[in-house]
């Protein structure tokens, strides 16, 4: 085996301890072995609360990916890289860093990676869109998450309602288009008005899903108020195109 084949082999150890501090440890060594090992600095990042560490780690990994792969091999595979098994670690790295930049206010640089991953990947088999569109509205950024929706055009509940909180933004006094767009998304979900409004409280964050339920809802809830909350007037709007107090 090559040092390289070694420390994926420690990896594969790592995956499987339930312990931290074992992970941990296997991570080191196989980095001993492979310096470039993106595999163990992902690991690394996953281990560590801190943000400083997480940044270090998440950092090092996507620089070693990039060294060891080089920039043709980005351009040669965009399109379709999350089907090559040793890239899914790099799509991981970036969407945790990018997760970690916007939970400490560096909101572009995140959204940024976001959309390199999606031309990396156009398919998404992250499901990171959703994610970005939520971005792109905090950010008000209507053009692009119009131009992303557009992309993506599912009639899913997440989908839907970032529709109805877009033409909320963009065009606030036109009841006819607001009532469409409400009417579709409710039937997607009908649960996730009354968690947006306040009605129902989420009791517990869902470890899944199932389309058009109440666990949608909540999760729903939990992954993407934030913009609604950035929309000054957004839950008036909402209240008066539900008939809802």
């Amino acid at each position: 085996m090559t040092s390289e084949e070694k420390a994926l082999a420690l990896m594969e150890k790592a995956y499987d301890s339930p312990s931290s501090a074992q992970r941990k440890k296997l991570a080191q060594e196989a980095l001993e072995l492979d310096p470039d090992c993106a595999d163990a600095y992902y690991q690394l990042a996953q281990e560590y609360q801190s943000v400083k560490k997480k940044t270090e780690f998440y950092t090092k990994g996507i620089e070693a990916f990039r060294r060891k792969y080089g920039p043709e091999f980005f351009v040669e595979n965009k399109g379709s890289f999350w089907g090559l098994w040793e890239t899914r670690v790099y799509m991981r790295l970036s969407a945790g860093y990018a997760d970690l930049l916007w939970e400490t206010q560096k909101e572009e640089d995140a959204i940024r990676i976001y959309e390199e991953l999606l031309e990396l990947n156009p398919n998404d088999n992250q499901g990171l869109r959703y994610g970005l569109l939520d971005w792109l509205l905090c950010r008000d950024q209507t053009e692009k998450a119009q131009a992303l929706l557009d992309t993506y055009s599912e009639a899913t509940a997440f989908m839907l309602y970032s529709k109805l909180l877009l033409y909320i933004k963009t065009d606030p006094t036109n009841m006819p288009k607001l009532k469409h767009a409400f009417d579709r998304a409710k039937l997607a979900n009908p649960f996730i008005v009354d968690y947006l409004l306040g009605r129902k409280k989420v009791q517990a964050v869902p470890d899944y899903y199932t389309p058009g339920e109440e666990s949608e809802a909540a999760a729903y809830f939990v992954d993407s108020i934030e913009p609604w909350i950035r929309a000054p007037g957004a839950f008036d709007v909402l209240r008066k195109i539900s008939g809802q107090k």
